[in-house]
């Protein structure tokens, strides 16, 4: 099966046009993409993603400092995932992004950029980005099974506190062992996958943006103490929560402690 892809581009001030036979997803981190689509002038910043559907010659340049998530998604791979519906619906139209999938963009953006991680990472979090936002579509009623998305709501509500896969599975009235199924089948992620990269996210988002101390964060994002957050940033992202606040409050992003640097991403 095609697989979606996943990359962080920087894109310049030139303007470049192409198409290509993929739907993509172009979700913000930093900065603004001017993007011109079927005779419409176009903008992606802030809350504003934007899905460009297959097949559609599109013009885009960002003037000034910016980093985007993108991520590719050919017809098939939509289709396992459940969201064609969502897709062909929202094709062309600005997606709105709420604060958690704001704060998933930005904790995979972070957690990627600089280093070079493997590809059933970043497809793990592709298929997670994709159909969080496709749950989160107004339309598409079939993009998922609805216990699935049941169980995501609830993962979405209750991360931060203390939460087991039994808790989920309960709560989606299925086993454990089926609810497992489901998020390898549809996601190709488990079920703790999603709840850390929720309470990463938010520990994410409360270390580059309050003077919360570490150890309340932790708890505040459902660890258990300071060092389950410093270990779970480590081995996901490479870095510790002091470093990701001082690389936060200077502008830069936070140096990873392990792995080689990733080539200037090109094109969209």
């Amino acid at each position: 099966m095609a697989e979606v892809e996943l990359t962080i581009q920087r894109y310049s001030a030139e303007v470049v046009a192409h198409r290509h036979a993929h739907h993509q997803l172009v979700l913000p981190v930093e900065g603004a993409l001017s993007l011109s689509m079927d005779g419409r002038e176009l903008r992606v910043a802030g809350l504003s993603g934007m899905l460009v559907p297959s097949d559609v010659r599109h013009a885009f340049a960002a003037p000034d400092r910016n980093r985007f998530l993108v991520i590719d998604v050919p017809h098939a791979a939509a289709e396992q995932l459940g969201a064609a519906p969502w897709f062909e619906r929202a094709a062309g139209e600005p997606i709105a992004l709420d604060a958690a999938a704001a704060l998933l963009v930005r904790s995979a953006a972070d957690g990627l950029d600089g280093v070079v991680g493997s590809v059933a990472l970043r497809r793990q979090w592709a298929g997670l980005l994709v159909l969080t936002l496709a749950e989160r579509g107004e339309r598409g009623p079939r993009r998922a099974p609805e216990k699935l998305r049941r169980a995501l709501r609830f993962i979405d509500e209750h991360a931060h506190e203390p939460l087991t896969v039994a808790d989920v599975a309960a709560h989606a009235e299925l086993s454990a062992g089926h609810l497992h199924h489901l998020f390898r089948t549809v996601l190709g992620a488990t079920v703790q996958d999603r709840i850390a990269a929720l309470r990463l996210a938010r520990a994410t988002e409360l270390l580059s943006r309050t003077d919360l101390g570490i150890a309340e964060i932790a708890l505040r994002c459902g660890y258990a103490d300071q060092s389950c957050l410093t270990r779970s940033l480590r081995r996901r992202h490479g870095v510790t929560p002091a470093a990701l606040r001082r690389a936060a409050r200077s502008g830069r992003p936070s140096e990873p402690r392990r792995g080689r640097a990733l080539p200037r991403d090109e094109g969209a």
